[in-house]
This record gives structure tokens, sequence and C-alpha cells, in this order.
């Protein structure tokens, strides 16, 4: 779990690691062959359904994996009938779960999330986290929905004061942590930490 102030930098060191923004001092080392998979946030559709823009996502020529997208878009809400119907069509919460169906179907080594949960219903919820609780890979993720946040991380980072900690478990003990933190760096004028 990323958690932080809004405006701290979580979403742009998502940017920053897909290579959209560039960082200002510094080096990103990203093992070779280790892919990284995020949530896209803009709506850019090329083909006539949704089905067939999700399959863009798979390796040319494997039609079983399409069978792959189909389990996804319909854990996410989709029918059999929707999957067949142009993206345009769509709201832009279903659009985005189009782009989240997409992201999943990259099968990356690390899995960006930012606010994956926004305008999923309780059963996509549902179906989300039991999703990212068997994802073999590590997956980065921002939501303001700590409880879904907490039901789905082991670890939690965190942005303050320009620096990232990470600490095992829940929000909860990161804030605690975090709390505790503050208390000695006022006492101490604010020259520690």
């Amino acid at each position: 779990g990323f958690v932080g102030r809004n405006g701290s930098g979580k979403s742009t060191l998502f940017k920053v690691l897909l290579g959209e923004e560039s960082h200002d001092e510094g080096s990103i080392g990203i093992p070779k062959g280790y892919r990284l998979g995020a949530l896209d946030q803009h709506i850019r559709f090329t083909k006539t359904t949704v089905l067939d823009e999700c399959c863009t996502m798979l390796p040319k020529g494997s039609e079983l994996d399409s069978y792959k997208a189909e389990a996804l878009l319909s854990g996410l809400g989709f029918s059999q009938e929707d999957m067949q119907k142009p993206p345009s069509e769509f709201s832009g919460g279903y659009q985005l779960r189009i782009n989240l169906v997409k992201a999943l179907l990259q099968e990356p080594d690390l899995l960006l999330l930012d606010e994956p949960t926004n305008y999923l219903d309780i059963l996509s919820l549902s179906w989300l986290r039991g999703f990212l609780k068997s994802f073999h890979g590590e997956v980065l993720l921002i939501t303001h929905d700590r409880h879904f946040m907490d039901s789905v991380i082991t670890h939690t980072m965190g942005i303050h004061r320009q620096k990232v900690r990470k600490m095992k478990g829940p929000t909860e003990k990161y804030y605690e942590q975090h709390l505790m933190d503050e208390e000695i760096y006022g006492a101490l004028g604010g020259n520690a930490l």
C-alpha cells in the first residue's frame, strides 16, 4: 500500500517509474526483463469491441488467452453481450474498468494501481480483492479506500517530508508509527527524523 497526503508525489512516482516523467535527481534501477504494468487513467481505445480492446494486451496469436480477458471482464461486471459492444458506449467508470483489465492482462512483475477502486461496485471490489490477493507479482497500490487497501497489502509505504518509508503491516500500524515519529520530531524542535 502506498500512502501520503494528496499532492505528496505518489502518482508522480508512478509516472517516473513508468518513464512518463523524469526525476530531479538520483537514479532508478529496474532489473532487465522485469515488467511494469499500470492502470492507465486516460481513455484511448482503438478496437471496435471491449473484448478486442482488452486482447490488444495479449501476446500475438494466443487465442486461448482471450478466455482470460473474458474472465477478467466478467469479474469486473461485464456481461458476454457487453464484451461485444464498442468501448465508447460505456460510462467513464466502465471505461476505466476496461483499462484495469488491460493492466491485469499484462501479467507484469510489478503492477502499479492508482485508485483502482474508483467506480467499482461491491461485487467488482470483492472480485478485485480476491484477484490481488492471488496475484503472483508485486503490487503497489494507491487508494483512498483504506479498508480495501488493508485487505490486500502486506506492507505500507508512505511519503512524508519528501522521504519514503516502508513498514510491514497495514496502514493503521504505519500511521501509528508516523504519529509517534511526529511527536518526537516536534519535541526535538524539528531537528530529527
